[in-house]
């Protein structure tokens, strides 16, 4: 039986040069919804002090990960693979961008075990390796001679991964906006509380009142936002009127 998605993708690092980046791309896996760490013949110890230190909370990721000799092992069972490349190769492969390549594994294999490869720090995947991969996929760079960190580019692939994931109504943030109702029955109450601090308009106080709407009405103001507001003024009233009986 397969995994849902994004659970059914595994990250492949192939021989990984530094225990940090091991512990920096737990850490993403584990906080995008992922946790299926392979590694390819390290160059590292992955199980490093540094690796469990900056994979923080991920810990188990790393205790769990599996490490195999070849990639050949570590696509094995799989039924789709990306291989990530920040070159122009000879052969002239499509090249897809992260996000079109997780909606490949989408449509493709929402369920079945997937690979995402990731080549070593200073050299990338080779070739033979790239041609193990059903795509190719590369992150963007405004500078050519330039790449993401191999850790940063694990971040990249699995925020896109669950991005992919969510529902309209996960990926929508529903307003609670404040009515019509509410905002008259504040104003209401804000001349209340203005005359009670004896305040003197240059004109009348509907001028007045008309600057404070339109400071407001050019705001998303929830129900929540305007009960602060309501206890702003409730409290300047419990003030006033604390001195008031002092006197």
């Amino acid at each position: 039986m397969g995994m849902a998605f994004p659970a059914n993708v595994r990250i492949v690092l192939v021989e990984p040069e530094h225990p940090g980046n091991v512990g920096s791309a737990a850490r993403a896996l584990w906080t995008m919804g992922l946790e299926h760490l392979v590694v390819v013949n390290p160059a590292c110890d992955p199980r490093a002090e540094e690796s469990y230190w900056l994979a923080h909370a991920a810990s188990h990721v790393i205790d769990q990960m599996q490490i195999v000799p070849t990639l050949e092992a570590a696509l094995a069972g799989t039924v789709f693979s990306v291989g990530t490349t920040r070159r122009h190769r000879r052969v002239a492969y499509p090249v897809f961008l992260p996000g079109e390549a997780v909606g490949q594994i989408r449509e493709l294999a929402p369920t079945q075990p997937v690979a995402i490869v990731f080549g070593r720090e200073s050299s990338g995947l080779t070739n033979p390796e790239l041609a193990l991969c059903s795509i190719q996929s590369t992150i963007p760079c405004a500078r050519e001679e330039h790449s993401l960190n191999l850790a940063q580019a694990v971040l990249v692939y699995t925020t896109a991964l669950y991005d992919a994931s969510l529902t309209a109504a996960e990926r929508d943030f529903e307003w609670k906006l404040v009515s019509h109702a509410e905002m008259e029955h504040f104003y209401r109450r804000l001349e209340e509380i203005l005359r009670l601090l004896d305040t003197r308009p240059a004109t009348t106080m509907e001028s007045y009142l008309a600057r404070f709407r339109r400071v407001f009405s050019r705001m998303a103001l929830e129900t929540r936002d305007v009960r602060l507001l309501h206890k702003l003024l409730n409290r300047i009233e419990a003030v006033v009127d604390s001195g008031q009986s002092g006197v």
